[in-house]
């Protein structure tokens, strides 16, 4: 179960870094997609868990985070186009796992569950199952909408790579005011004060994204429910959607269970939906997150 660092040469020869955690017979594989401002081994005891279950275990950290910014002061930088080159990017390194010809997940949280929705229209016949963690749905695309030309507009007359104070204030500064009586700015990712504690630490979590960031983000999500694009997923692909019940990202629930259902509403046959009470954003770090692990990996076994 030894982590190796890995790297994938693009189609447009950059060179991303990553990690894998292999072991010895595998069953499957799993692809991990992580989030906004943070970084892949945040992953590991998840991946070691994975690894337990007879899955090796891989992923690249995204544009601006974790180990391809070993200068943090490019964290949070992003080149064009970067939301659909990280799908691409995600593509490339299924295809290339899924070479040991056993069956490839992929699991995706929050800005990366995102990627995923799109990753499932472009790309539907890659994966053979998914899951989207800590996602919202058609209900936060006014905020793509319109978010977009002022993103568009601050990156004109701010510039693309300063720090995005009121794009972030809006966004991320809107979920830390969701949790009353707070202790902390992050304690809407989860209820587990240690892991919360552990972020706020991390120069490389929670740092600040650019302007072109969030343009590139918003821009990447305005096409995400559009019928010509929903219809592209094919309807067997097995979906497994998880998340928090106090999660602000999706609405307190109310995001990824209306997901579901416009999946659904395409013909998708294989949907589930499981969203945890007393849970917020990262399901993953929350102290009973044993229960999260156990249905992801039942999941992967059916």
């Amino acid at each position: 179960m030894a982590r190796e660092a890995i790297t994938l040469k693009t189609v447009n020869d950059e060179i991303m870094h990553g990690f894998a955690w292999n072991i010895d017979n595998p069953k499957g594989n799993v692809v991990i997609v992580t989030g906004m401002e943070e970084y892949l081994l945040r992953y590991e005891d998840f991946a070691l868990f994975l690894n337990s279950k007879g899955y090796n275990v891989c992923g690249i950290d995204q544009y601006g985070q974790g180990s391809n910014c070993p200068n943090e002061d490019d964290l949070g930088i992003v080149p064009n186009s970067s939301f659909s080159k990280m799908i691409r990017n995600i593509d490339d390194l299924v295809k290339r796992v899924k070479k040991n010809e056993l069956p490839t997940y992929v699991f995706a949280h929050s800005m990366g569950s995102f990627m995923l929705q799109d990753y499932v229209q472009r790309f539907t016949n890659s994966a053979d199952k998914v899951i989207s963690c800590g996602t919202n749905g058609p209900n936060a695309n006014a905020s793509y909408k319109f978010g977009y030309p002022l993103a568009k507009m601050i990156c004109k007359f701010k510039g693309e790579h300063k720090t995005a104070k009121m794009l972030a204030s809006l966004a991320v500064g809107a979920y830390a005011k969701s949790v009353k009586n707070r202790k902390t700015m992050v304690d809407w990712l989860s209820y587990n004060d240690e892991s919360n504690e552990k972020y706020l630490n991390d120069p490389y979590c929670g740092h600040a994204s650019s302007n072109g960031f969030y343009r590139e983000l918003l821009k990447g999500n305005r096409r995400l429910y559009k019928k010509k694009f929903m219809q592209k997923i094919r309807k067997d692909l097995p979906i497994l959607i998880i998340a928090g019940e106090e999660d602000p990202v999706g609405a307190k629930g109310k995001g990824p269970t209306k997901l579901a259902a416009l999946y659904k509403k395409y013909g998708l046959t294989n949907v589930e939906l499981k969203i945890y009470p007393k849970m917020r954003h990262e399901i993953l770090n929350e102290i009973n997150h044993q229960i999260v692990y156990d249905d992801i990996a039942n999941f992967l076994a059916k």
